[in-house]
């Protein structure tokens, strides 16, 4: 439940999960090779940094992540959870066929989005009917997935003539910032070391570790790590791969090494992580509505 979910290469439906995002706090966010992700705050409040931008999300708040969106968990308080629904590049494809191409500027501006007091009830019941799709919609599980999904994201159509994008200027240090970090969703499989991003960004390394101090609190190569660590763990979690090939698809010299590295960075023996991860993956469930609390400032 604290993982931030993933979703593989190879899946091709819509993976939903409820978590608390734990693992992810204080890095951006990466969600495997979901194309689009929606998450909806089903408990608590927390902070988050939006292509640069702060925003307070509560319950019932809603983010839009386009791949190309830089999200950053900054805080969360204790009983923060979201329900996470990542859809891959063909699913998303589906589902944008019937949608106005001015909600896709509105989204890409304007990700975060608070529903109306009128429109809570709307999406706990549209949450429910999700969920019921995952676990009860059996052969016909795509196409209800499918609908909901175009259901929900043109009620955010109707609302476009009421509301105003929201123009975002990103200085030239957080575009850099940015761009690092998308190279380090395309290569950490296959590249670890902090001079090869430099030199893709054309910048020196000294240069790279400031931007992503500023910008996001850590040094490079524990950026690269994390994001190699959360592969990893998707591929324990969600895959049948051995160990060997897990090393093999991520590059590691041989499954010694991979072990000696995920020990390092997790304190856990990749067994027992698998072990751990696969006991509680099939036991998805939905989070009961808390109270509001007070915003983590």
């Amino acid at each position: 439940m604290d993982r931030v979910p993933q979703l593989l290469d190879q899946d091709e439906s819509m993976r939903l999960e409820v978590s608390t995002l734990a693992e992810g706090l204080g890095v951006p966010l990466s969600f495997g090779h979901a194309y689009m992700v929606v998450l909806v705050c089903v408990a608590g409040c927390a902070r988050f940094a939006l292509n640069f931008r702060e925003v307070a999300v509560q319950r019932h708040d809603v983010l839009v992540l386009a791949q190309d969106t830089l999200a950053l968990l900054r805080r969360r308080s204790r009983g923060f959870a979201m329900v996470a629904c990542l859809m891959p590049k063909a699913l998303a494809s589906e589902v944008a066929y019937v949608l106005p191409n001015a909600l896709f500027s509105f989204l890409h501006a304007q990700p975060h989005n608070v529903p109306s007091p009128l429109d809570v009830p709307l999406l706990q019941g549209w949450l429910q009917q999700v969920m019921d799709a995952e676990h009860n919609g059996g052969r016909h599980r795509h196409v209800m997935q499918r609908n909901l999904l175009q259901t929900f994201f043109l009620k955010f159509a109707t609302l476009l003539p009421t509301k105003q994008a929201v123009a975002t200027q990103v200085s030239r240090h957080e575009r850099l910032a940015w761009n690092f970090w998308e190279l380090v969703g395309q290569r950490s499989a296959r590249q670890r070391d902090v001079q090869s991003y430099a030199e893709a960004l054309c910048i020196s390394p000294f240069y790279l570790s400031q931007l992503t101090r500023e910008c996001f609190d850590q040094t490079p190569k524990a950026l690269i790590d994390r994001q190699v660590v959360l592969q990893i763990k998707a591929l324990l979690t969600y895959s049948e791969l051995p160990i060997g090939g897990i090393a093999e698809r991520l590059q590691f010299e041989d499954a010694s090494y991979l072990c000696r590295y995920f020990r390092r960075h997790t304190g856990q023996s990749l067994t027992g992580y698998r072990r751990a991860g696969q006991g509680g993956a099939s036991g998805k469930r939905t989070a009961e509505p808390a109270p509001r609390p007070a915003d983590p400032r």
